[in-house]
């Protein structure tokens, strides 16, 4: 038999020996016989020995072995990434290797909806409450049913042992499924999680949360101070790439306030992230300007924020679940809503951040305003 062999992944890796001048095939096959192993391979002057042909070896065409054996040119042993293998008929076969690990796609009335970042860098918690499993007991089945006796809609399963849950996500960067990738040390057949990284369930028989209710302090994980702090991307509403959205500071006028709006410009953008607090939107300060003031927008206008005045901050703001979310209601971002409204939003001219265009208004495509939590580089 030939199989693949890389330094990094070894295909036999139970015992091994290296000689330089005299390797033979039987050299090797009565090296890995004397210690009982059922396999023996050789390349080039090394010899390896298992019980297992390992993971992710693979058998390859013959002719990648080309090397003849330093102790007899008449033989073959192995080439470049190839390794030619022997079995010992004489032994009973070895028993099939256990099962890989796999992501459950349903726990009880959970239903798995991807892996996201958790805690990268510092970041805070995906899911705020970790719940107290015995380690050599944590599972998806175990998790989600703690987690729904706590009175919790989302479960999440991390480094392979940690139980989190939480009623809302609103932090939520998805990344391939395959950086969930360690087994379970209550099961090694299933996965759960990785570090930094989390395998989420829902409990498919929650009921869906109202994207028309704004969400409590509590559910979008506000800092101490009550403020929820976020970045904005305008994402269609009918689908397509989202755009960043930043504040555009509008030409001074001299004894004027200094006004800006929301534009998705991607030059001269000032601050780029934002606060929700008491239901006021306050923008980055800017260049020692203060916290521009909120401007209750009219419909078919932008929203705008003014500087250096003393107007009264408008109080209409809010987030609400994003209600075109590919991971449901319950996982972010959450949206930002003015005025009792989150549909509202358009982008026109493929810049400008209109509050509800009119009908016959052009160059607009309806957006939600996403409030991420995603680090943007400008």
């Amino acid at each position: 038999m030939t199989h693949s062999d890389t330094p990094a992944s070894r295909t036999l890796r139970t015992a091994a020996y290296t000689d330089v001048t005299g390797m033979t095939i039987e050299s090797c096959t009565a090296f890995c016989a004397s210690g009982g192993y059922a396999y023996a391979g050789v390349e080039y002057y090394r010899v390896n020995c298992d019980n297992t042909i390992e993971s992710p070896g693979a058998p390859i065409d013959e002719s990648t072995c080309n090397t003849p054996c330093a102790g007899d040119f008449n033989e073959i042993c192995g080439g470049a990434g190839g390794l030619s293998v022997y079995q010992d008929t004489a032994l009973p076969p070895p028993p099939p290797p256990p099962p890989a690990a796999e992501i459950k796609q349903t726990a009880g009335v959970f239903e798995f909806v991807g892996c996201f970042e958790d805690g990268v860098n510092g970041a805070a918690r995906s899911l705020q409450t970790q719940l107290n499993i015995q380690t050599q007991s944590v599972t998806a089945e175990s998790c989600t049913a703690a987690c729904k006796a706590a009175g919790y809609v989302l479960a999440g399963l991390e480094y392979g042992q940690e139980c989190w849950c939480d009623s809302y996500m609103p932090l939520a960067i998805s990344t391939p499924n395959s950086d969930c990738n360690m087994p379970c040390t209550g099961d090694a057949t299933e996965i759960c999680g990785a570090g930094n990284r989390l395998a989420v369930y829902q409990d498919s028989t929650a009921p869906p949360l109202d994207v028309q209710t704004c969400l409590t302090n509590a559910q979008l994980h506000a800092s101490g101070s009550g403020r929820f702090q976020f970045n904005l991307a305008a994402l269609p509403v009918d689908g397509g790439a989202s755009q960043v959205v930043g504040n555009y500071e509008l030409p001074a006028m001299a004894g004027q306030p200094t006004y800006f709006f929301l534009s998705a410009l991607p030059f001269d953008r000032e601050a780029h992230s934002f606060s929700l607090g008491g239901n006021v939107l306050y923008p980055d300060s800017f260049e020692g300007e203060g916290n521009p003031i909120p401007l209750e927008p009219s419909p078919g206008g932008s929203q705008r924020f003014a500087a250096w005045s003393t107007f009264t901050p408008y109080a209409g703001y809010c987030a609400k679940p994003n209600f075109v979310s590919p991971f449901g209601v319950f996982i972010g971002p959450p949206v930002l809503s003015v005025s009792g409204h989150a549909d509202l939003w358009a982008l026109c001219s493929g810049t400008s951040v209109v509050y509800a265009p009119a009908a016959n208004a052009t160059g607009c495509e309806a957006v939600v305003l996403e409030m991420t939590q995603y680090d943007y580089t400008y």
